[in-house]
């Protein structure tokens, strides 16, 4: 069922909030993890098993600059 929270946005829109709170939930596991995940579930309901190359497509310039950066800042902590 779908969440309500996340009716007016866009699939794109919807998938920048869950790239962004995801790197926030590496960080800081007990506050972003929930709502992280309620947005990924929300993604994979409207995408199903098309959800990976979705997400590949979208982020794909992003991934490897900002996987460097939150492991530096895992690695901080």
């Amino acid at each position: 069922m779908s969440d309500i929270r996340f009716d007016s946005l866009e699939d794109g829109d919807l998938a920048d909030i869950w790239y962004a709170l995801s790197g926030s939930a590496i960080r800081h596991p007990d506050h972003f993890t929930p709502l992280t995940d309620a947005v990924f579930a929300e993604l994979l309901e409207r995408r199903g098993v098309a959800i990976n190359p979705f997400l590949e497509q979208r982020f794909r310039p992003f991934r490897l600059a900002d996987s460097r950066d939150d492991a530096a800042a895992t690695g901080r902590e």
